[in-house]
Formats: C-alpha cells, sequence, structure tokens
C-alpha cells in the first residue's frame, strides 16, 4: 500500500501548516467571497499552494463563490476538475479524432493482411 504522504515530513508539516492558514481565513465570515488571489495576499501562501487545495478537494470551491483555480490548459479560473468545459471538449474532440483515424488505420491495415493470405 502506497504512503498518503507524498513528500517528506518537514515539507508535509509546512504545507499543512499553510493549509490551516487557509482554511482559518476562509472561515472568517468577511472572508467568504474572497478570491484566490486575496487569500494569497492575507495568508501568504502561494497561489499554486491554494490551487493545490482546491483541486485535492481540501477547500471545497462551492462554499467559496469567488474561489477557484485555474484550467489546466487556458488558465481560465475554474471550480472543478482540472480543464473548463472548453477545453475539456476540445480535448475529447482531439482524442475522438485520433481515435478515429487510428480504427481507418487498424482496418486498412487488418485488410491488406487477409488479401496477403
Amino acid at each position: 500500500m502506497r504512503d498518503q504522504i507524498a513528500c517528506c515530513l518537514k515539507c508535509h508539516q509546512e504545507n499543512e501548516k499553510a493549509f490551516k492558514r487557509v482554511y482559518l481565513f476562509l472561515q472568517e465570515h468577511e472572508h467568504r467571497n474572497a478570491s484566490l488571489e486575496d487569500v494569497h495576499l492575507f495568508t501568504g501562501v502561494s497561489v499554486h499552494k491554494i490551487s493545490e487545495f482546491l483541486r485535492e478537494g481540501r477547500i471545497l470551491t462551492g462554499d467559496y463563490p469567488n474561489l477557484g483555480y485555474p484550467c489546466a490548459h487556458c488558465k481560465t479560473l475554474i471550480h472543478r476538475h482540472m480543464l473548463c468545459e472548453d477545453c475539456r471538449l476540445d480535448f475529447l474532440r482531439s482524442a475522438n479524432e485520433i481515435l478515429a483515424d487510428d480504427d481507418e488505420w487498424a482496418n486498412g491495415t487488418q485488410a491488406r493482411w487477409k488479401m496477403k493470405k
């Protein structure tokens, strides 16, 4: 079984301290509408680290309407998954085209192989 901690103990402790700062900041009622940049400025925790907490589900974006993280492809602010809807659809379209090309190639190769017998 793989360990749950993917870093050394010191780094894990630093991550937990950063998480606690962010979490406690967001628990204050007046900070419910804070943006990612606001949280960064007030807590000193990097935007990247806060985004990581959001992607991991440690902080639920549904509880904080202005809090999101960048799409992995275009950097548009999103609240769940890794890609925004536009990038997700582009990815699926590209993947389907590649799979269709592979199917055509495989079917053509198979037909030529049968003819050689």
